[in-house]
């Protein structure tokens, strides 16, 4: 995979500054479709289901707003994503291109132009859907764009590269203005009056639409790299080191600020004349925004400033948008100041699920956490208010419960925090034998619910006998040796691994005495787990399995790609994840690699239940597996109704396996049929997804129609559904309504309509399809029901209720959380 270590210093043709890599140097020998592949979302048909972020996890360089709700971003490998409802959704466009897009621009909401590396120009005409490559006749990079109206607008780039478009990006025509630099920025007030950002601190003017272009100097030589033109008198600019300019004579002359202490500056923006944000790079890996209140001759960090570096987009209103590196796309509203980030990026280093639902993973990018939390089984996430942060003095490496409210994290200095009221509340444990400032905790390990281990960065084992509450030192192998990972098959027999010289330690006696193993030629170690005699250990890029309790080692698997850690779903079915993906289904003895997983990122892996499994890696990315073969293909209704001139047809499905669609079928005698329209399927799912299709019956002159769904799999085999009737005239009165409350503790109510008599039964089913309770079966008239349902007697979790009568039948999903 591309080097992270260093932060890419994507302006090319200028000197690269200390401490980053050229573009080049990240990508040198790397397959950038294999790359484009890893860091996109998961398009399997199998049993992996990517449930964050959901888009490229790139960086993003580009960003551009034609109103509040509707914008573009495009950067890395050619990702374009947009959304219609202000970033609260995200869809990626179609682009066919591993290159790195720069900037993006519209006018008009549905002529979309993106500008890239090597003369990369991308036109839509579909508002952003879909691009097509426009020819450019240049090899330069292109790093603005700009669309004055329906047909105009220009495009700038380096070595003095100008473009002109007069028939809305078709075709562009090279524009030569004299000035021999590169061109960073373009930004015009109005069809006339405009400005490029160029080397050498030179500022291009023209007020004439680009016929003609006025050369000013503009403060130092330093490059200027954005500009922002704020009315008629009054213009901003920003770039190389931490310059900021400021122009109060449409240009005429330039005031130079005092330098930010950046190593560039990439976008700034002013909401009036005196107040302006500016954002961009310092010290290398770090970025934030600025902000002025005096045209720039102080700023100042807003009270919650975003941690992009790119591009920053104002709109009116109070609310704003920018983009930068690792998905750091931040939104603000109400005044600028308040930025969030708009997805979940942290760099996962931990996963643990108490139940199929609720799980917890450590974030290891930023100090002490945070720590964050799931209740809808990975769906969403949000950060624990409480987590103490402040105890930590480096990252956090893991977490752990014992039961649903029971848990552990560890970090440095050698401290470990426990909540026994499930992340509500947290302290820091007694711990004995072993200073704080003595490396951190690796890892942390429980044989039960009272006994357990925890290992640290500096050769230390510590160990508790009461919950978690007291730890002691069991041993101190010194500050030379790393312990990265534990494992007990039993109360006495157990094993650790040190990396280098320190091997693999064993303990008989549960942890009082250790002894390193020097027999054993296994000196990379990362992770290490026993099944009885049988055990496993992962040794950088190999896998070494023992089948005597440790006595001797084979290797099973050696790879190109680092392997990290073991997630095991029950005692035959495990994986290992990282670099290189591998699955058992016979308790190790043999392995098969995920291809569709390799290089995608993922570190850790935890099963709450069987077959059900959680897997976490970089910049946000959260899996969940769901093992297929005890997954059915469960339509759990298919309905129609009449209502105008349209038959309103709707079906949902329970689970889903590699569905590739719908096609919609209708007849008039239920022997010819006609495909009225196809519909995309989920691919693989246990969520309960709705469908939704409306026929037009202007050209028909039947009485009576009838409908199937012929759901069609990505192998090609298909099935039908049942065939529904309709009475042309004649609505469908069935309804089953949401239950309320929901989510529920330990009561809801469920109400439905009957359109006449007949037998009803309200059943419940877990969400494995078993059913687990019948509320109500019985005959009915017609008329409207409410159902109270008490659920005291049950789990926490997801469950579906199911309403049937007759030929008509539906269900949805209910959450109990106790």
């Amino acid at each position: 995979m591309a080097d992270t270590t260093k932060p890419t210093q994507y302006r090319r043709g200028v000197e690269i500054q200390p401490g980053y890599q050229s573009y080049e140097e990240r990508y040198e020998g790397i397959n950038l479709d294999e790359e484009k592949r890893s860091l996109f979302p998961l398009q399997s048909t199998g049993i992996w289901t990517e449930l964050n972020p959901k888009v490229p996890r790139v960086d993003y360089l580009g960003l551009h707003f034609v109103n509040k709700d509707t914008g573009w971003t495009c950067g890395d490998l050619g990702a374009i994503i947009k959304t219609t409802n202000g970033g609260g959704e995200w869809t990626i466009s179609e682009t066919n291109t591993t290159t790195l897009l720069l900037k993006v621009h519209s006018f008009n909401e549905q002529i979309v132009i993106v500008t890239g590396y090597n003369g990369t120009i991308l036109r839509s005409t579909d508002g952003g859907v879909t691009f097509n490559q426009v020819t450019s006749g240049v090899t330069t990079d292109l790093w603005s764009v700009k669309l004055l109206n329906d047909t105009v607008g220009f495009i700038c780039g380096l070595n003095q590269t100008l473009f002109k478009t007069t028939d809305a990006g078709q075709s562009w025509q090279f524009v030569n203005t004299g000035i021999n630099q590169h061109y960073w920025a373009i930004d015009f007030l109005n069809e006339q009056f405009g400005m490029i950002a160029c080397g050498g601190g030179i500022v291009l003017k023209t007020t004439n639409g680009g016929n003609s272009w006025t050369q000013i100097q503009a403060g130092d030589a330093s490059a200027l790299y954005t500009i922002d033109i704020i009315d008629t008198l009054h213009i901003a600019g920003a770039g190389a080191n931490g310059k900021n300019v400021y122009s109060s004579n449409g240009g005429t002359s330039w005031i130079q600020n005092n330098r930010l202490q950046h190593d560039e500056l990439n976008s700034i923006r002013f909401i009036d004349t005196e107040t302006g944000y500016t954002i961009g790079t310092y010290g290398g890996d770090s970025w934030g925004i600025r902000k002025t209140t005096n045209k720039g001759v102080t700023w100042f960090s807003p009270p919650t400033p975003n941690l992009s570096e790119w591009e920053l987009e104002l709109l009116p209103g109070g609310m704003g948008f920018s983009v930068g590196s690792m998905l750091n796309i931040y939104k603000t509203t109400g005044g600028y100041d308040n930025w969030e980030g708009l997805f979940l990026n942290a760099d996962f280093v931990d996963v643990y699920f108490t139940d199929e639902l609720t799980g917890y993973a450590a974030d290891g990018r930023n100090i002490g956490g945070p720590l964050y939390k799931t209740t809808d089984g990975g769906l969403s996430w949000f950060s624990l208010p409480n987590f103490p942060t402040s105890v930590f003095t480096f990252t956090l490496n893991c977490v752990v419960f014992t039961d649903s409210l029971t848990g552990f994290v560890g970090g440095a200095p050698a401290r470990i925090v426990k909540t026994t009221d499930a992340g509500i509340s947290w302290y820091i444990v007694n711990r004995t034998g072993l200073t704080d400032t003595i490396g951190l905790i690796n890892r942390i390990y429980f044989i039960n619910n009272t006994t357990g281990w925890a290992v640290t960065t500096r050769g230390g084992i510590l160990k508790t006998t009461d919950a978690g509450e007291n730890w002691f030192a069991q041993f101190n192998a010194g500050i030379n040796y790393v312990f990265r990972s534990i494992n007990f098959i039993d109360s006495l027999i157990g094993w650790v691994l040190s990396p280098g010289f320190g091997g693999i330690y064993q303990s008989i006696d549960g942890g009082i005495n250790w002894v390193r193993r020097t027999d054993i030629q296994i000196y990379d170690g990362s992770d290490i787990y026993f099944i009885d005699s049988i055990g496993f250990v992962i040794n950088f890029l190999e896998l070494d399995k023992t089948t005597d309790s440790g006595n001797n080692w084979v290797t099973q698997i050696n790879t190109q790609y680092v392997i990290r850690s073991f997630g095991w779903l029950s005692s035959n079915h495990g994986f290992i994840v990282g670099d290189g993906v591998y699955e058992t289904n016979d308790s190790g003895n043999t392995w098969q690699e995920i291809l569709e997983l390799r290089n995608i990122g993922l570190r850790k892996l935890h099963s709450p239940i069987n077959d059900l499994g959680y897997s976490v890696g970089n910049i946000g990315l959260i899996y969940k597996y769901i093992d297929t073969t005890i997954i059915p293909i469960e339509l759990i209704y298919f309905d129609a109704k009449l209502n105008g001139n349209y038959i309103e047809l709707k079906w949902s499905t329970a689970t889903e396996l590699n569905n590739k669609g719908f096609e919609i079928e209708r007849s008039n005698d239920k022997i010819n049929w006609e495909m009225k329209w196809f519909m995309d399927g989920k691919g693989t799912s246990t969520e309960i997804n709705d469908y939704f299709f409306k026929d037009n019956l202007f050209e028909n002159n039947s009485q009576k129609l009838f409908y199937r769904l012929k759901q069609i799999d990505f192998n090609g085999s298909f099935e039908y559904s049942n065939i529904i009737e309709v009475e042309v005239g004649t609505p469908l009165g069935f309804y089953l309504s949401q239950n309320y409350p929901n989510p529920f503790n330990p009561t809801t109510k469920i109400k439905f309509d009957l359109p006449k008599d007949g037998l009803v039964s309200l059943e419940i089913y877990d969400i494995l399809g078993r059913r687990i309770a019948t509320v109500i079966n019985e005959n009915k008239t017609a008329g409207s029901y409410e159902q109270v349902f008490n659920a005291s007697s049950l789990a926490s979790g997801v469950y579906i209720y199911k309403l049937q009568t007759g030929d008509y039948f539906s269900s949805k999903k209910l959450v109990l959380l106790k």
